[in-house]
């Protein structure tokens, strides 16, 4: 098979469970570069909490955004595509969220945002602040009414609770015809606007860079990667994912914390050890 680029999602995929890339991962990468591969991250992640992962990397290519929501050029700080949620969407959203005692975080153009700290976000946090200077994520505390303005793009809200039946109620009455959620962990779901998903935003990214979606190897391990494992030609799912989302990978490989990634890019590419 013929490949051109490859799609990493990042949480539970090409990232440890410490947060990490592993060196086998980056030594892979590398060789597929060599190779003449594109390699793309496709993530839930905003772009500011993608940077140190990106540098790490040493990646040049656009990066897919918020479940994509956006697609955004580090090389240019540029948005070259994106649907982002209407004031009044999100407006709903943070007021139907918060009458229900739901923690709500929202995603600006340039940053992350909370009002008050969660477990997720406490956690987050200390991640932020161990990264260097140069590519620390955007992470802000505000007052949410003053955000909420008019003049603020807003890319996503996510909404994260323990009561899982609370958040799945929650979803279950959203009109679909206006939002598109994606569970992008166990107990939390990023809402966007209606269309968008991974899958979606990494075909327009392909469109851009002339490669064919079935000349593509992907990487996912969570429901919001299912879009994005099923448009490529080897959807790679990682072992600890749900059925669900192997039952739409052509592939399932083993835990995020093994040489997994390293091993399957080795087999596929042909390249010798």
């Amino acid at each position: 098979m013929f490949y051109q680029a490859i799609a990493f999602d990042l949480d539970g995929t090409l990232l440890t469970s410490q947060a990490t890339i592993l060196d086998s991962s980056k030594q892979a990468i590398k060789q597929a570069q060599a190779l003449g591969l594109k390699v793309f991250i496709v993530t839930g992640r905003h772009h500011t909490a993608v940077r140190p992962y990106y540098h790490e990397l040493g990646l040049d290519t656009p990066v897919v955004c918020c479940n994509g929501t956006y697609l955004y050029d580090f090389k240019q700080d540029k948005v070259l595509w994106g649907n982002p949620l209407t004031t009044a969407q999100a407006n709903f959203l943070v007021k139907s969220a918060q009458e229900l005692g739901i923690h709500v975080a929202i995603y600006t153009r340039d940053s992350m945002t909370y009002e008050q700290l969660n477990a997720h976000f406490t956690k987050f946090l200390k991640w932020v602040d161990s990264c260097e200077d140069s590519v620390r994520p955007s992470v802000k505390q505000v007052n949410f009414p003053e955000l909420l303005d008019g003049n603020t793009l807003i890319w996503k809200v996510l909404i994260s609770d323990p009561d899982l039946e609370k958040m799945q109620n929650f979803v279950e009455k959203l009109p679909l015809d206006q939002f598109s959620p994606e569970w992008s962990w166990v107990d939390r779901v990023d809402i966007t606007a209606q269309g968008n998903s991974k899958g979606e935003c990494l075909t327009e990214l392909l469109k851009l860079e002339n490669i064919d979606p079935k000349n593509v190897i992907a990487f996912g391990d969570n429901f919001n990667d299912i879009s994005m494992l099923s448009t490529v030609g080897m959807g790679i799912a990682m072992g600890e994912s749900e059925q669900e989302v192997q039952q739409h990978a052509k592939m399932t490989i083993g835990s995020n914390n093994e040489d997994s990634i390293a091993q399957t890019l080795n087999q596929l590419l042909g390249i010798v050890k």
